[in-house]
């Protein structure tokens, strides 16, 4: 909120996050403005070891007491750590009630110069905050010819990136289920069945090898077919990949449409198809197929 002479109980200050169709011309004032500059790898904070993981990966055995994740015997690499950085432009048309909101701003619970923090809600963490650097202070005018008081502040927020978060995951191939006895397990004591199956997950790949040759002119329509995974498929062209003018992909498979012109010299046009399943931890096949366009014959 800021205060004048006019504003009564006060006036409020929008606060928005800066996107690529936000015009200032559009804007109401006071006004603060978040915008995002970039993102780098902190130095300082680097550090090389492991941490330890409080759960078993897959494919590995439990250890004694799950409860106390101090006894776990497996680690992960160190996360990386990285500044995410800001920038916070606060404008208005009166110089009073800019030097009203920097000291509002600068208080500690919204920039202090140091030991910021910023609890994130998302993931229940309190993040680092520092204030690089501000406020600077500027004066424009607007697309009106209107005077335009604006402080500038540059901040940044810590973060960590896991490795594991990037590392490409294996999806389970084998899924073993012991069956147990269910009274046994209400009362707190594990009692498995005699029988123990296992169900074995079938890897998804595309079947379709070969296409039909198409003409320019008329109608083309043929189903790529896949094998194994589970449940429904879904089809796509991977990032890249170009069909011949006037061909289109469906999502049950179908490549279907009226092909505009043959491919050049008779050879065929090359593409890639990417197929995924409905799983749970869903599989994803792709696979490199031609077609050839001949000519329409004369007269046609």
């Amino acid at each position: 909120m800021v205060h004048d002479s006019t504003s009564g109980p006060g006036r409020k200050v929008t606060v928005r996050y800066k996107n690529p169709e936000y015009e200032l011309a559009d804007a109401t004032y006071p006004l603060a403005l978040i915008s995002h500059s970039r993102i780098s790898r902190d130095e300082e904070r680097e550090s090389r070891g492991t941490v330890r993981v409080h759960y078993a990966p897959e494919g590995y055995e439990p250890w004694a007491d799950m409860t106390d994740p101090t006894q776990s015997p497996y680690t992960a690499q160190m996360p990386i750590p990285l500044n995410i950085d800001y920038q916070l432009d606060v404008y208005a048309r009166k110089e009073l009630h800019i030097i009203e909101l920097t000291g509002s701003l600068m208080g500690f619970d919204f920039l202090p110069p140091r030991f910021g923090y910023l609890p994130v809600g998302e993931d229940g963490t309190i993040r680092r905050l520092d204030l690089l650097g501000g406020p600077d202070y500027t004066e424009s005018k607007d697309e009106q010819g209107k005077r335009l008081f604006c402080a500038s502040w540059a901040l940044r927020v810590s973060s960590e990136l896991f490795v594991s978060e990037i590392s490409e995951l294996s999806p389970a191939q084998r899924i073993l289920i012991d069956f147990l006895d269910k009274q046994a397990w209400e009362e707190g004591a594990v009692r498995p069945l005699a029988a123990t199956h296992e169900v074995t997950k079938t890897p998804l790949a595309v079947t379709t090898t070969a296409l039909p040759a198409a003409t320019a002119g008329h109608p083309y329509r043929q189903t790529l077919l896949a094998a194994g995974g589970h449940g429904e498929t879904h089809w796509s062209l991977p990032e890249g990949s170009r069909l011949p003018a006037g061909l289109s992909l469906s999502h049950g498979g179908a490549l279907f449409g009226t092909p505009q012109a043959p491919t050049s010299a008779g050879a065929p046009a090359e593409f890639h198809v990417a197929v995924r399943d409905s799983d749970h931890s869903p599989q994803v096949a792709t696979a490199a197929l031609t077609l050839t366009v001949s000519p329409a014959p004369p007269g046609s």
